[in-house]
């Protein structure tokens, strides 16, 4: 039996067996990364230390956000199904009449009426 067959017979015959080889996989992940990577930690905490003594993350007024006004929400609730939908401005619609109106042909090219047959 290869060492694959001996696992899947293992598991088989005990199904607690695949929670508790998921436990230790774990277990060992933790302390083989703080054998490798712990130093990435100290490093960190320096770095953040040197950052808020530079203050470099500081906002300036250019970074700042405008906030768009938005009307006022309706009083009464049945104003407050589709009290944004006729305003353009809060429009998410890529087609209708707003953003694409229906044109013909004369009218495109300020044609008179009695030009197209």
């Amino acid at each position: 039996m290869t060492e694959d067959d001996k696992t899947t017979v293992k598991f088989r015959s005990r199904p607690e067996a695949v929670w508790q080889e998921a436990i230790l996989n774990q277990i060992k992940a933790v302390a083989q990364w703080e054998k490798e990577w712990s130093f990435q930690v100290e490093k960190y905490k320096q770095l953040q230390e040197d950052t808020a003594k530079a203050n470099v993350f500081s906002k300036s007024k250019e970074q700042e956000t405008e906030m768009v006004d938005h009307p006022k929400y309706p009083v009464t609730t049945a104003k407050e199904i589709g009290w944004l939908v006729n305003d353009p401005r809060f429009s998410l619609e890529r087609f209708g009449r707003y953003s694409r109106p229906i044109r013909t042909l004369y009218k495109a090219f300020e044609w008179p009426i009695e030009a197209c047959p």
